[in-house]
């Protein structure tokens, strides 16, 4: 059985306590006790060997990562060695609009299971949800607690702007794909093959209203090439996590991560 991850955003060697909200997952989740392995990651790429030490951050030489950012600290943990995983070689970016309540946390959730590497939320001129920064933070968490739960060590990039020409100019150069119902699409797994040699793909999935005329025209005018994700109509987080899932079955094994230094 893998030991449990849990996050950390500044990793070393030696001994560290936990952030709060870690520290509580730790110890009333998991319920880890002295001795117990877990793996730390830091969400950009950095995983650690480590084993929960002491229960009261207290304890003579520990560095309290928390503290320093003025929360209360968690178990000590005693880090082993650490080991640098790369960045994936090819990358999926989904610009979508918003959705209500839980249906937005599902989708970040599960996005982030499959290996999104990028969200972002952007307002459609038919969007009745506008993700906004005060949304982003309680995302950025999902993400992270997705991560421990699959083993990710990159947490996905998030975002949000006003308008889709916005999202299309933060991605420029990429290959652009556009979920669309049309029977004359290319089927998504097709076109994800065509494009298996490109190391960056964005794919688009518009709001619950649809793509207004002028949206359409400003994707042709960039080459977005459109796809055909199922043969019934999606709610806007089922593409996005459709999207996800065809771009994750066509990605190779991951790599051996190299030694741990």
């Amino acid at each position: 059985m893998q030991p449990p991850w849990l996050y950390c955003s500044d990793l070393q060697t030696g001994t560290l306590t936990l952030p709060e909200a870690q520290a509580r997952h730790a110890r009333l989740s998991l319920r880890l006790r002295p001795g117990d392995a877990v793996v730390l990651f830091d969400g950009r790429g950095r995983t650690a060997r480590a084993a929960i030490a002491a229960d009261e951050p207290a304890a003579a030489g520990a560095k309290p990562a928390a503290r320093r950012r003025g929360r209360a600290g968690g178990p000590i943990i005693a880090v082993e060695a650490i080991s640098d995983i790369p960045a994936p070689a090819r990358t999926l970016t989904i610009i979508v609009g918003g959705c209500k309540g839980t249906r937005l946390d599902w989708m970040v959730e599960k996005c982030t299971e499959l290996g999104v590497t990028g969200l972002i939320f952007a307002g459609f001129e038919r969007s009745v949800v506008r993700v906004g920064s005060g949304h982003l933070e309680k995302l950025r968490r999902l993400c992270i607690e997705a991560c421990k739960q699959c083993g990710r060590a990159w947490l996905p990039e998030i975002s949000a702007v006003s308008a889709l020409d916005q999202a299309i100019a933060q991605v420029a150069g990429a290959v652009l794909l556009l979920a669309d119902l049309s029977p004359t699409a290319e089927p998504l797994a097709t076109a994800l093959q065509r494009h298996s040699c490109s190391p960056r793909i964005v794919a688009v999935v518009g709001p619950e209203g649809g793509l207004t005329e002028k949206e359409h025209s400003l994707l042709r005018d960039c080459g977005a090439q459109p796809v055909r994700l199922a043969q019934h109509v999606l709610r806007v987080e089922t593409a996005a996590v459709a999207l996800a899932a065809g771009f994750a079955a066509i990605q190779p094994p991951p790599a051996h991560p190299p030694a741990a230094r």
